[in-house]
């Protein structure tokens, strides 16, 4: 396998510049959050990322995390005048979902933010919308007539146009979908050099939400056992079905 990764994990990007945290910031936008029609800025989170809803509020500075009644969820919501100016400045031009930028452009400030939906890849921008709408896995397939499983590392996303989810499949390969009963359209990572584009992304632009961040490192402890072939031996094998044991257990209560 040519593709290499170092077997060095890179320190976590902090964000800490307004730049970064704008590109991170709307892609989290774009995934899962929305602008209500009365101009309030709402992001969701999965119960179990309670921690990083109140992390963002604090990274922001405004805001109010709020459950949604009958869902294993929580919104940030940010309704304070001065809260939306600040995350108006600091997204602008950064939107790249058709939805959240007519949202923005209809129910924000008079400053237009551009229609472009093009993907800034220098930036963390896919970092945040993977934290919001990402899925990271290990899937096992069975082969007949092999020793072992066939060892898949996955990142899946879902959405309801493809427009973005092209972008994904031109940058990292893979295989992009359409399930006609949800009306839906999914990617997905198929391949070692795939999942090696997409960790050497995430090595330079960090998932910041806790779980997912733990996913990520998951991941890549499992690439590098495949990438020295240690998968195809029984002890790096096992160590792989842990892996996949452990991501299963995260997944509890997600739904």
């Amino acid at each position: 396998m040519e593709a290499k990764i170092s077997i060095h994990r890179p320190s976590k990007q902090l964000l800490n510049s307004e730049s970064l945290f704008g590109y991170y910031l709307a892609g989290l936008i774009d995934g899962d959050g929305h602008i209500s029609k009365i101009g309030h800025i709402v992001i969701s989170f999965n119960k179990r990322d309670l921690k990083d809803a109140y992390w963002l509020r604090t990274k922001i500075g405004f805001g109010k995390v709020r459950e949604v009644k009958y869902k294993n969820a929580v919104n940030l919501i940010i309704s304070n005048k001065t809260g939306v100016s600040y995350i108006s400045k600091i997204i602008h031009n950064k939107l790249k979902h058709p939805t959240r930028i007519e949202q923005y452009n209809s129910r924000l400030w008079n400053v237009k933010t551009s229609t472009d939906t093009t993907i800034n890849w220098e930036s963390p921008w896919f970092a945040g919308f993977c934290d919001a709408d990402g899925h990271l896995r290990i899937h096992t397939l069975y082969r007949q007539h092999r020793k072992r499983d066939e060892v898949r590392l996955l990142c899946q996303i879902d959405q309801k146009s493809d427009i973005l989810l092209k972008q994904f499949k031109f940058k990292f390969g893979g295989y992009l979908g359409y399930r006609s009963k949800q009306d839906t359209f999914y990617y997905s990572t198929v391949s070692y050099k795939g999942m090696f584009l997409l960790l050497k992304y995430l090595d330079k632009y960090s998932l910041q939400q806790s779980q997912s961040y733990l996913r990520y490192t998951i991941l890549r402890k499992s690439y590098l056992i495949i990438e020295k072939k240690e998968h195809l031996l029984d002890k790096g094998f096992s160590q792989i079905k842990k892996y996949q044991e452990t991501l299963l257990l995260l997944t509890k209560g997600v739904e």
